[in-house]
């Protein structure tokens, strides 16, 4: 038996924007964007396949509450799936995913990134006559597109100029570099009219003697209506409408008012409109198309819908649709989508519009291109030299006028065509059937898979990896930073940690660096002498590849971490270790010092009390830019004059104890301790000593720690000063 196809599961890019009908500037997109999704939530065996994507948490809420109120009264209890549109991993959960506008170059690159070869895409047209849509559209003939991918165009217009677009897109680039091997994939591009509910529009003769009279029109008036945006420039001019319905009025004796069922975006628009209509003597009256209750009693109130269009920003227009739905016979300009809605004769009438050659036009888009004009005056400049026969709209209008018989047969005719044709419940299925055909096709598709990298998403290391001197590579050697005056391994930690929580980097999240705690754990696993690679550093810390180089190369910016081993110190800057007794050179943690090849070990006379070869011998290697440190028992040097001799002789001392742990003291301190010593006393207590260095020691910044940090800390004192200070 043949195994059921799975119906495709449907992802919805939707923002407040595309669905609110809530807008002051309420648009046309909006409208269809606000109908197709109750369409989608209407349509049962659709809905259970639904997933809404949304961009961020304020729009996630927007969204909900306009999906709340379009859910059926049955699944108002629902709660559909979600995703965010960030998080492009989880689009695999997808089959299709659509958004309410053109397929965005965005999320064709971040389909091939991401490896979503079994996601199709999905997206519709409204206006297409701006700069930006025209580069978007033009683009698709570059961009990681399939056939399995669709734009849905609104109408036949529509998707001619589309092709006219890649026609022109094609035959640019291969003018520039040959004829192409392979044809680009492009999307398929069916064509879907926008719905709307008819139910919304079904008025009854109460509902429409309700409306008159709530407008104050008298029983002999004949309305002629027009919803929409009030706009000259960018949706219709209304002289041809004025002047027709004028002249219409003086043939016929009728009494003649227009309704504008709209808005106005400024003052001045609505003065260009209050002019026009004073200069032909037509009665117009107001309302605002912003609020569903004025444009239903508008569409059941009137006699005949007259919208003339003669902007190229218009693609479909759905209040023809509304306007035959609503049973009103419709006089509408033959214009691109206007012309796809409607019959001549049997809903109404198309009235023929002109515009000039592109000879007329003079390179009109050229200044657009240039920026010496901008949008609105592009479109403004192209509407002006649009036209629609005025003659014919008049003509159209009185004949309505003289026949009620064919204002009726009209009427009724577009309600069941808008009906069969344009209402949602048939409308979503041909979506529905569409993404199922795209999934077949996707699932039939053989050939290459989509390209992970697009030169608009190249990774920083790829674009502008020849500016460092060097890129940090997972083999690149990794050593642990000594700083003077840091003698302790928990000093650079803390300083680490706190540096990692400054606010210059809290925009950084734990995913991209590691936390505090875990820097806490990287700096003990470097060694300062010993290189370790990236890859090994990261691995024994548990991080991931990617997440090595990046801890390394924040810890390199810092300076806690170096890539190139310590630099060789000449004899003058060799560390001697000066030891007594002698029995402490077996010690393991001091031959593990001695790895280290700048530190030389010598041993002294445990009788240092009279240690006059052993100041001698400090004061040498002073002399020389060395370092000279003593490790003894503190025992060994509570001695006064040991103290003074070892300051004498610039030199620097180390208390050791028997543990390895070791208080370092630079030489330039030893004058504070010997001035807070209580004097020769052979007696003087051992913890007088520790005390006394300790909090020397903790005045100045020195802190304890193991022997390396410790003796390394010495360093501190340059080899200059030492040599100045002895001579």
């Amino acid at each position: 038996m043949a195994k059921t196809p799975t119906l495709p599961r449907i992802g919805l890019i939707l923002t407040e924007d595309a669905i609110s009908m809530d807008n002051p500037k309420l648009m046309g997109r909006q409208s269809a964007g606000h109908g197709f999704l109750r369409a989608c939530l209407n349509h049962g065996s659709l809905r259970e396949r639904i997933t809404l994507v949304t961009p961020n948490a304020k729009s996630r809420e927007a969204v909900r509450k306009v999906v709340q109120q379009c859910l059926p009264a049955s699944a108002k209890d629902n709660s559909l799936p979600e995703l965010t549109l960030q998080k492009v991993s989880a689009w695999n959960t997808l089959d299709v995913l659509h958004m309410p506008a053109p397929i965005s170059s965005q999320q064709l690159v971040q389909r091939g990134v991401h490896r979503l070869d079994g996601l199709s895409l999905s997206g519709v047209t409204h206006t297409i006559s701006s700069a930006s849509v025209v580069q978007q559209l033009s683009a698709y003939v570059r961009e990681p597109t399939r056939q399995s991918d669709a734009l849905i165009c609104t109408s036949q217009a529509v998707r001619t100029a589309i092709e006219r677009l890649w026609h022109v897109e094609q035959a640019v680039l291969q003018r520039r570099f040959g004829p192409f091997q392979q044809a680009p994939a492009l999307p398929g591009l069916p064509v879907i009219p926008l719905g709307i509910h008819t139910r919304d529009f079904a008025f009854t003769a109460m509902d429409r003697l309700a409306a008159r009279t709530t407008l104050g029109f008298a029983a002999d008036e004949l309305v002629v209506l027009f919803v929409g945006r009030l706009s000259f420039h960018a949706k219709a001019n209304p002289v041809a409408l004025y002047r027709a319905a004028g002249e219409a009025a003086k043939r016929t004796g009728q009494k003649v008012r227009i309704l504008e069922c709209g808005w106005f975006a400024n003052e001045p628009t609505e003065k260009a409109f209050d002019e026009a209509a004073q200069q032909f003597g037509i009665t117009v009256q107001r309302v605002d198309g912003r609020t569903a209750v004025q444009v239903q009693r508008s569409f059941a109130a009137a006699d005949v819908f007259c919208s003339l269009s003669d902007n190229i920003q218009e693609t479909f227009g759905l209040t023809p649709i509304e306007a035959m739905a609503s049973g009103l016979p419709c006089i509408l300009s033959d214009w691109n989508g206007y012309r796809e809605t409607a019959i001549h004769g049997e809903h109404g009438f198309l009235i023929k519009t002109q515009m000039p050659s592109r000879t007329g036009f003079e390179s009109i888009e050229q200044r657009f291109a240039d920026d010496t004009l901008n949008y609105d005056h592009y479109i403004g400049h192209v509407h002006a030299l649009t036209s629609v026969d005025i003659d014919s709209v008049a003509q159209a209008l009185s004949t309505l006028i003289e026949q009620p018989a064919l204002r009726q047969r009209m009427g009724q005719a577009g309600r069941t065509h808008a009906r069969q044709q344009f209402d949602w419940e048939h409308v979503i299925q041909r979506y529905d059937a569409l993404w199922c055909e795209q999934q077949a096709l996707q699932k039939a598709r053989s050939g290459p898979r989509l390209p992970r990298i697009h030169s608009t998403r190249l990774s920083p290391a790829d674009l502008f990896g020849h500016y460092p001197s060097q890129q940090l590579q997972p083999d690149t050697p990794l050593y642990r930073q000594e700083w003077p005056g840091i003698c302790n391994v928990k000093a650079p930690i803390a300083q680490a940690r706190e540096i990692r929580q400054w606010s210059m980097w809290s925009f950084l999240s734990n995913g991209w660096l590691p936390s505090a705690d875990k820097i806490a754990q990287a700096l003990p696993a470097l060694h300062a002498t010993q290189a370790h690679t990236i890859e090994q550093w990261g691995q024994s810390l548990k991080l991931t590849r990617p997440q090595s180089l990046r801890l390394a190369a924040w810890l390199l910016k810092i300076g806690w971490v170096r890539s190139q081993p310590p630099a060789a110190h000449s004899p003058q800057r060799l560390i001697h270790l000066i030891c007594t007794p002698t029995d402490l050179a077996q010690r393991p943690d001091l031959s593990n010092l001695l790895t280290d090849e700048r530190w030389v070990l010598q041993t002294a006379d445990p009788a240092l009390s009279g240690g006059e070869r052993l100041a001698a011998q400090l004061k040498h290697i002073a002399q020389q830019g060395g370092h000279a440190v003593l490790l003894a028992p503190q025992a060994h040097v509570q001695d006064f004059w040991l103290a003074e001799r070892l300051h004498d002789a610039w030199a620097q001392l180390a208390l050791v104890d028997q543990l390895p742990h070791a208080l370092a003291v630079r030489h330039d301190l030893l004058a504070q301790v010997c001035q807070s010593l209580p004097g020769p006393h052979p007696t003087a207590e051992l913890a007088t000593w520790a005390t006394l260095f300790s909090t020397t020691a903790s005045a100045q910044g020195m802190a304890t720690g193991p022997w390396d940090m410790a003796i390394a800390s010495l360093e501190q004192t340059p080899a200059t000063t030492l040599q100045e200070e002895s001579a």
